[in-house]
């Protein structure tokens, strides 16, 4: 069973960073084509309508990742009868769900010119837009069930290749397409076209993989109803807080300062957005782990699996964000051109969120998986209720920098004080000198390298094109692999690393990686 488990977490992890290592290069490409295509104003509106839209997914009700959870604890205790009733109860609360998000959907795209300041030529389009954007949305729910079945099962491989699909669809359209036609309203159907092709290839998998799999009216009751979305409530309220922490800044801005200032924030907050899925690509897998391992009664190595999860994760994401919090700049510069310099401040905060939020995710990961949301979830409104109150009048006094700023400090909060305290207080829970020990591990050698290669050698070379960034990067990776190999990480990490290379092959290395 530990063998099978590290078999479709090696595979799940490298389908899931090649699906990521492509997003970042079609990411690359793409938004200069789309902000030079729809021009700042345009740009502006188009990040809005996605930042507001989010908010429509929380009708989804956390009953996504309730599934996840519910699938991965029913493979561990194995009782896949479950699963069955899982999917029959899940199929009935999506078509709830679907209509109600198409007249959500009509109401948004209505007032959403209202929201903004816009010119007369762009609210119609604007409206076109929502409409299509949400329409992506209500398609997702019921065609995401069986993408979330696919997650329990821990075939995320799958689900990958149905996200790469829709990444190359996305991509070749709006590459050949939008230099020659522009618009939001194209940008917007292209966006539904490949929402449906990501969803629709890993259905494909599904009677393979879940063969018991019926959906039955039978197995449709009051219990089962409330079961599901008792937990899912929880989990909604986690992923509300999740969306307005992250997805608000661009909605504050356009509201308070107007669509060029959400244009300025947008970009940063696209390759937060970008280094966020990278950096947190990993640990989101051990979500449905963490579940199975619950089923299981495996108490002693899922605490082990948070702790490796902790020190891995976090040096994946000091990796990838101090270029962010000390070369934002030039990144900046590099990728879109001059005429940005606002939006350097916003990155470098954005990038201080980025590590300070990376074990808060997996220890909320741990925490639902264990079935302890709800105290969670209150403790996650309240500090987003907080982020919010604080981005709106930051944003009013001191400008765009203000917003992201907020946001640091209302993520530090939960990360260093509050999230660490429930995963000490559940039962066998690891202690908080441990979760800190753990997470801080690879800070300073990563420091030590960003020192020499970010701050020193980036800042002589002073490249201009991402074409002359490419050094610096190449440097910073050597520099911050070395040092965090022989510093950061302890003996049981290499020895897994190693294994998985295929560099050790001996039986005390492979123990070590199945644990």
């Amino acid at each position: 069973m530990a063998a099978e488990r590290m078999r479709l977490l090696r595979r799940n992890l490298v389908s899931t960073y090649v699906v990521y290592g492509a997003s970042v290069l079609a990411a690359l490409v793409v938004t200069p084509v789309i902000v030079h295509a729809l021009g700042k104003e345009a740009y502006g509106l188009w990040v809005f309508i996605g930042s507001i839209t989010v908010f429509v997914q929380l009708l989804d009700l956390g009953v996504g990742p309730s599934v996840v959870r519910f699938g991965a604890h029913a493979r561990g205790a194995r009782t896949p009868e479950e699963i069955s009733a899982l999917a029959s109860v899940g199929i009935v609360v999506y078509a709830i769900i679907g209509a109600a998000t198409v007249v959500v959907g009509v109401v948004l795209a209505v007032v959403v010119p209202y929201l903004i300041s816009i010119p007369d030529d762009l609210v119609d389009p604007a409206r076109a837009a929502t409409l299509l954007v949400v329409a992506g949305i209500a398609v997702r729910f019921p065609m995401g069930l069986f993408n979330n079945l696919l997650l329990g099962q821990q075939r995320y491989d799958v689900v990958n290749l149905g996200n790469l699909v829709g990444l190359v669809v996305y991509f070749v359209l709006v590459v050949s397409i939008l230099p020659w036609y522009g618009g939001i309203v194209l940008l917007a159907a292209v966006t539904l076209l490949s929402t449906v092709v990501r969803l629709g290839v890993p259905l494909v998998w599904l009677r393979r993989e879940l063969p018991f799999l019926r959906l039955r009216r039978a197995l449709v009751d009051r219990l089962r109803v409330r079961e599901l979305l008792a937990f899912s409530w929880h989990n909604f309220l986690i992923h509300l807080a999740s969306k307005v922490a992250y997805s608000s800044d661009v909605i504050v801005v356009g509201i308070v300062l107007g669509a060029k200032a959400a244009a300025l924030y947008g970009v940063p907050s696209r390759i937060f957005g970008l280094v966020l899925g990278l950096g947190t690509g990993a640990t989101d897998l051990l979500y449905p782990a963490f579940a199975e391992l619950e089923g299981a009664d495996e108490r002693r190595r899922q605490r082990r699996l948070l702790l490796a999860g902790l020190r891995l994760g976090m040096a994946l994401m000091l990796l990838l964000a101090l270029p962010l919090v000390l070369i934002p700049d030039q990144l900046i510069y590099g990728w879109i051109g001059p005429g940005w310099g606002p939006s350097s401040a916003v990155l470098a905060l954005l990038g201080i969120v980025l590590l300070v939020h990376q074990p808060a995710q997996l220890l909320s990961q741990y925490l639902v998986a264990r079935g302890y949301q709800q105290r969670l979830s209150m403790m996650l409104l309240f500090v987003v209720g907080a982020n919010l109150v604080l981005s709106i009048v930051l944003a009013r006094s001191v400008g765009i920098w203000g917003v992201a700023f907020a946001t640091v400090v209302t993520e530090a909060a939960a990360t260093l004080v509050l999230i660490p305290r429930l995963v000490h207080r559940s039962p066998d829970g690891p202690s908080y000198r441990a979760v800190a020990r753990a997470a801080l591990r690879p800070v300073l050698p990563s420091l030590l390298a960003a020192a020499l290669v970010l701050v020193v050698f980036s800042r002589l070379l002073d490249p201009r094109t991402l074409l002359e960034l490419v050094p610096v990067g190449v440097l910073w990776v050597l520099a911050f692999a070395i040092a965090v190999w022989f510093l950061g990480l302890d003996d049981a990490d290499r020895s897994a690393i190693s294994s998985r290379l295929g560099m050790r092959r001996s039986r005390r290395s492979l123990a070590s990686a199945s644990e």
